[in-house]
């Protein structure tokens, strides 16, 4: 690489993996090689480069300075040759893409299964990627080509992206269907007499704060219990809550819900299922809470490649099916 002549895009191919993933076995899953195959690579580059690239740690893999300097260079010039070489046609029956979608785990545990059989029906090779929301940095992955689309509640939106509406839902209180709180005058005191379940879903938020962050210059919301919301309505009545658990997975819920007197704040179209799947009921909130919208971003430069637009009209038509089931 330090002559043109000797370079080999697959080693860079390799360098992004290990760099994206921080292991070697989680980037020979993405690239279908052997670890090996990887082990030899990264060899290769050492020896090329004349650094060590990455340092093993507790964690996974430690870039030096000089990868990290590599990367800024590498990653988008990938995503611009693969763009270049795979032309502005995509045929999903012989594709092996594999599409990269951020998304939270509720919309992973609904929407995602309906796409999944949507791709194994229609493009049999391809794969998805879920990455979860919580923990990227939205606006930089998409500008670099290393998500395809995000899927959450997103309010203010920059230029350079497409925000498409898939769904809206509104939130209730999820308890068990044997619980005090299940049958009779559902109001603000009975929040106030039973513990809540906080769902948290990114460490970027704090038990007291608002449900939303700014990410440069994109807005997005958490399905979150909105704590301060509620304590705002309880404390205009003299009343308080209590805070009986707090989790980072909605999916975590039912369970809780279902062994314990606790109630949660949870999308309604959460709810009917875990209704379905065990001995719950849901109340609608004793104080006006508007609905929220469910949209796919995407960028508007990359996100029109035959594949992303392939994969945002699946993405509605999943979205759709799963609407009608109910």
């Amino acid at each position: 690489m330090r002559e043109i002549h000797n370079a080999d895009l697959n080693l860079v191919r390799v360098f992004v993996a290990v760099m994206e993933e921080r292991g070697v076995t989680r980037a020979a899953e993405r690239l279908h090689l052997t670890q090996s195959a990887i082990s030899h690579a990264l060899a290769r580059l050492r020896e090329t480069l004349g650094d060590e690239l990455f340092i093993r740690g507790p964690n996974g893999m430690y870039p030096t300075p000089r990868a990290l300097e590599l990367a800024q260079a590498f990653k988008p010039a990938l995503r611009q040759i693969e763009g270049a070489l795979a032309g502005n046609t995509f045929n999903p029956e012989t594709s092996d893409i594999t599409f990269a979608i951020s998304t939270s785990d509720f919309l992973t545990a609904t929407v995602i299964p309906e796409l999944m059989a949507r791709i194994r029906c229609h493009a049999p090779k391809a794969g998805c990627w879920l990455r979860p929301l919580s923990e990227l940095n939205i606006t930089e992955e998409l500008d670099r080509g290393a998500l395809h689309v995000a899927i959450g509640v997103f309010g203010k939106t920059p230029s350079r992206f497409v925000s498409e509406p898939l769904f809206s839902d509104q939130s209730v209180w999820l308890m068990r269907r044997d619980h005090p709180a299940a049958a009779g005058p559902f109001g603000l005191q009975a929040l106030a007499a039973f513990p809540h379940v906080d769902i948290l879903i990114s460490d970027q938020l704090q038990p007291a704060g608002d449900a939303t962050i700014d990410q440069g210059g994109l807005e997005r919301a958490y399905i979150t219990s909105n704590p301060r919301y509620i304590e705002g309505l309880l404390g205009a009545e003299g009343l308080t809550r209590t805070v009986g658990a707090t989790v980072s997975h909605i999916l975590a819920v039912p369970a809780l819900l279902a062994a314990t007197d606790m109630i949660a704040y949870v999308p309604l179209q959460f709810a009917l299922r875990a209704v379905r799947a065990l001995d719950l009921a849901w109340r609608d909130p004793p104080y006006h809470a508007p609905p929220f919208e469910i949209s796919m971003l995407s960028h508007r430069t990359m996100g029109a490649h035959p594949a992303v637009a392939w994969l945002r009209q699946a993405l509605v038509e999943s979205a759709e099916r799963y609407h009608r089931k109910d």
